[in-house]
Parts: C-alpha cells; structure tokens; sequence
C-alpha cells in the first residue's frame, strides 16, 4: 500500500483501522510501521475524530443577556461634559458621520449572506451555458 491510496482509505473509511476490510488493514498497519507521512495523516485524521466527538463548548448561561445589556448601558451613557480641543484626537468626526460609519458594516453583512440567494441557479451550478430565462 503506497500514502495516497493510505490516505484515501482514511478520508473514506475513518482512521479506525479495525473498521477496514481485512486485506487492507494489513497493508495499513505495515504502512504505518514504514512511514512517517503515513504517521502523521492517521495522527491528523485521530486528532480530527477527538476534536468532533469532544463535546460541544457552550456559553456560559446568561452570556448573551448580559451582553445586550452592556451594548445598550454604552449607547444611553451621556457624554462626560465638553471636550477640549486636546482630549479630540486630530481624525475626530462630526457624531453624524460615525453614526453612519456604524451603519455600514452591518450592512455589508447583510449584503454578504443575501448574494448567494441572488444568484441564478445556473451560475451556482457551474451551467453558465444556461439562458437566464431557464435559470429562474
């Protein structure tokens, strides 16, 4: 058994060698024993099956709540008194400008998960053949 055919057997039947046909276990574990590339794809492959049956990690309860609470403490917090012209770096805007700054990276956020619905099937297919009219 050569790596790519080792390493093709892994993607298709897992890295649990006991799980494989008897004539290629044997070819495995021979190749393993040979070969540092074949090693390191059945550590990689062990390290990958760990890493999905570990459980799931979750927020601790109550992390999102304190969150939007903490998002809205800062928008009703009024300002401190005037600032001097010191305090202000010298790139400082106008409050109306960077409120419509904060607008704009929800906005490429929203444009960013509608494209793929935006687009013709047939472009999604890889048929660009396809007149647009049989697409929709």
């Amino acid at each position: 058994m050569d790596v790519a055919t080792f390493e093709d057997l892994i993607d298709r039947l897992g890295e649990d060698l006991s799980r494989w046909p008897d004539d290629q276990r044997l070819g495995a574990a021979q190749l393993l024993a040979s070969s540092a590339e074949a090693r390191t794809l059945f550590e990689e492959a062990s390290a990958v099956r760990r890493a999905l049956a570990a459980p799931p990690v979750r927020a601790p309860k109550g992390l999102a709540d304190r969150i939007v609470t903490a998002a809205a403490n800062l928008r009703q917090k009024p300002a401190s008194g005037p600032a001097s012209a010191d305090d202000q770096p010298d790139d400082a805007q106008a409050p109306d400008q960077s409120a419509q700054q904060g607008k704009v990276l929800p906005a490429l956020l929203l444009a960013l998960c509608l494209l793929p619905a935006l687009t013709p099937p047939a472009l999604m297919l890889g048929e660009a053949y396809l007149p647009i009219s049989l697409s929709l």
